[in-house]
């Protein structure tokens, strides 16, 4: 292969016991082209594989601990989570393969929404050193920060209640 870099989608599919698994795919097209050399294709391709299956169990673990997590502190877990996506994005910087639309396919496969997807790589595009990190700050505190003026779903409804 040349230096061509290669989108690659996750899609769910079903194993042969019927269960549903996660896959990577490169394009069709790609397998009929002349410099196409599919051990080298597949190489990559699990290769790129285990590096996103373990993002998603890393991000599903970071999940947990937000979910439980009493306030003080969980400002560093959105970071973490923040952190992990970039890593792997970096990782996959110079690399053949590289994911297309991650934050859709991050949403599908950790169950979070797009938005909370997207404020952690901005909180830790922002804050490049978790050190930087105040943990008597929370994290909507921080997305005010670089959003301009962030108001909470449940506080534009508890606006409303009181108007």
């Amino acid at each position: 292969m040349n230096n061509a870099k290669i989108a690659v989608q996750v899609k769910q599919v079903k194993d042969p016991d019927g269960n549903e698994v996660l896959k990577a795919t490169v394009p069709m097209a790609l397998i009929f082209g002349r410099d196409f050399d599919a051990r080298q294709i597949n190489e990559e391709l699990r290769k790129f594989e285990d590096e996103y299956f373990t993002l998603v169990d890393s991000l599903k673990s970071i999940l947990k601990l937000i979910r439980v997590r009493e306030r003080k502190g969980k400002v560093l877990l959105y970071w973490m989570f923040g952190d992990e996506i970039y890593e792997f994005m970096e990782c996959n910087r110079n690399s053949v393969l590289f994911l297309e639309n991650p934050t859709t396919h991050l949403k599908r496969d950790t169950g979070i929404s797009e938005k909370l997807i997207s404020r952690c790589k901005k909180f830790r595009l922002r804050y490049t050193n978790i050190s930087e990190i105040d943990l008597n700050r929370s994290f909507n505190s921080y997305v005010e920060t670089f959003e301009g003026g962030y108001i909470s779903a449940k506080r534009i409804q508890k606006g409303a209640k009181d108007a």
